[in-house]
């Protein structure tokens, strides 16, 4: 019987460290939403350029949970989990160009909620050791 080789761990490293930066993008895009609606209009061209990024780092997360499943042997739901959030960051921020503040205020909480699942998620996840040829306990 072949040996079963263990679950890679770099991709999980890998989501973690996008998951953290993401979620303090995320952050950093609530602090600077808060100072330009309570006066500071120059911060909607910081919350403007950090959206972009969200875009880019969101996206960024599909291929590293391609790669969790795919040599890290992980659970597959990561990937449209990641399809989703970058939808949702997309839709958000096409809302916010928009000025749809009505719509663009709610989904920024829906992004703040599944972005901080997903992270808690990424450190509370442990790959599952591989079991030697032959034993099957």
């Amino acid at each position: 019987m072949p040996e079963i080789r263990p679950a890679r761990r770099w991709p999980i490293a890998v989501i973690r460290t996008l998951t953290v930066v993401l979620l303090l993008q995320v952050l950093t895009q609530a602090a600077l939403a808060g100072g330009f609606v309570t006066g500071n209009v120059k911060l909607l061209g910081l919350h403007s350029a950090n959206a972009i990024l969200l875009v880019l780092t969101s996206a960024a997360l599909l291929p590293a949970t391609i790669l969790l499943v795919r040599p890290g042997r992980g659970p597959w739901w990561p990937i449209a989990f990641s399809v989703a959030l970058w939808w949702a960051i997309v839709m958000q921020v096409g809302l916010g160009f928009a000025r749809q503040v009505g719509l663009h205020i709610p989904l920024g909480m829906t992004v703040m909620a599944l972005t901080s699942a997903l992270t808690w998620w990424a450190f509370a996840y442990r790959p599952a050791p591989a079991l030697a040829a032959g034993n099957s306990s």
